[in-house]
């Protein structure tokens, strides 16, 4: 007997109506038995019209309250010699509203439940009679329980417990790996069909282009032979038909005296010389605005020749002042070497070193020797025209020849009096 019993009986749970509107199926009208086949004027017609009433009447007689409405008698047509049952004075009333008591009705629902049984009863141990004797006492050891004996169930119990969920935990560890590879595997398959079905759509849309490049190109090749074709025949009838057309139109308008000799002089030659006139006067005057702009340019460059050489020669002029800044600002020393014989010496002088500056010259350098001589108190022999004659490298250096653009360790040397040189 089952511990749990159900108070009614499972069943499968019904599917609720769904709501939509019923869909009227098509039907045949040729198979509908209320429609009238034939001449509407023969017998027959009336036949089915009433078999399709009858038929009518049977399906409006169905159980249901549509039924019901449709089960209504058909009104007669009336007529002046039907008769007329007389019609009553008063309309009787119904009083049983307000003379029965009214009840309203009470909702009742019934609810059963049934309580789980009892399990059966365990069978009764078998009887063990008590001992009798010297061994019917029985020796107790010192713990409740014997651990070696009693904890092999539980044992096998957890451990059998733990290797179950371990086992089901790698279990479940293989089939989610399982699970992600599989879509792993799917997706690439994925991928590869997606790759595969864009590949087929370019070849698809390739294949396509060329199509309809060829077929263009096909239409544009049979356009160009269409009108090829066309300007031949057009240049072949020209030629069969237009030589002799052409002279009978001539010699028609020449019969007719449409042609005149002087149309030429009055209409064609006035506008030629109207023509080359015109073209002649814009060439003049394309030639004369050449001319101005030619004069202009020449004038433009003068122009700026003359301001490229006033602003060379400034440069010029400000590097020359640049350059006696530079002079004037440089500081130098200077040795002479005065030989025994220049200048009534009785022996050899170094005369210096001598302070000059960038802008002193060889004549302001004999000055500075003069002044040096006569600070030192030695006698020299001055001249009545000039002094030294200096030199380097044995050549001589003019009077205006700036001192500091000599090259060399600064030394000159003495080559003889001016005197002498004279």
């Amino acid at each position: 007997m089952p511990a749990f019993e159900h108070a009614a009986e499972p069943r499968a749970i019904t599917g609720k109506a769904k709501y939509r509107d019923d869909m009227l199926l098509p039907t045949n009208i040729m198979k509908d038995p209320r429609v009238a086949k034939g001449s509407t004027y023969s017998a027959h017609h009336k036949k089915v019209k009433a078999e399709a009433q009858a038929l009518l009447s049977k399906s409006m007689g169905r159980g249901g309250e549509v039924g019901k409405e449709k089960r209504r008698p058909v009104k007669k047509k009336k007529s002046i010699y039907d008769y007329k049952p007389k019609e009553a004075g008063d309309n009787a009333l119904d009083l049983a509203p307000h003379l029965v008591e009214q009840v309203a009705p009470i909702a009742v629902s019934s609810v059963d439940t049934q309580t789980a049984q009892f399990e059966a009863r365990p069978p009764s141990p078998e009887f063990v009679p008590m001992k009798t004797g010297i061994d019917m006492t029985t020796q107790l050891s010192d713990e409740v329980f014997d651990f070696d004996i009693e904890v092999g169930p539980l044992l096998q119990v957890i451990v059998g417990k733990t290797m179950e969920q371990a086992l089901l935990e790698v279990e479940g560890e293989a089939e989610l790996r399982a699970l992600e590879d599989e879509c792993g595997r799917l997706g690439d398959e994925k991928k590869a069909e997606e790759e595969r079905i864009r590949q087929m759509d370019l070849e698809a849309a390739r294949v396509w282009k060329e199509k309809k490049e060829k077929v263009e190109a096909e239409i544009a090749f049979a356009k160009a032979q269409d009108e090829v074709r066309a300007k031949v025949a057009a240049v072949r009838c020209m030629k069969q038909i237009l030589p002799n057309m052409l002279g009978e139109v001539y010699q028609g308008k020449v019969d007719r005296g449409e042609w005149v000799e002087n149309d030429i002089a009055s209409a064609f030659l006035p506008w030629l010389y109207a023509s080359v006139e015109e073209r002649m006067e814009g060439m003049r005057r394309g030639s004369e605005l050449l001319d101005d702009v030619i004069v202009f340019s020449l004038e433009k460059a003068k122009a700026l020749e003359k301001a490229a050489q006033e602003a060379e020669e400034q440069r010029l002029k400000e590097l020359e002042e640049a350059k006696a800044r530079l002079r004037a600002a440089r500081m130098g020393k200077v040795k002479i070497n005065i030989t025994a014989g220049s200048v009534g010496l009785t022996e050899d002088k170094v005369v210096g070193p001598l302070d000059i500056t960038g802008s002193d010259t060889v004549r302001d350098l004999e000055e500075k020797i003069k002044a040096w001589l006569t600070e030192e108190g030695i006698q020299f022999d001055a001249g009545e025209s000039g002094f030294l004659q200096l030199g380097f490298e044995g050549e001589v250096l003019g009077g205006e020849t700036v001192v500091l653009d000599i090259p060399g360790g600064g030394e000159l040397s003495v080559i003889g009096t001016k005197t002498e040189a004279e």
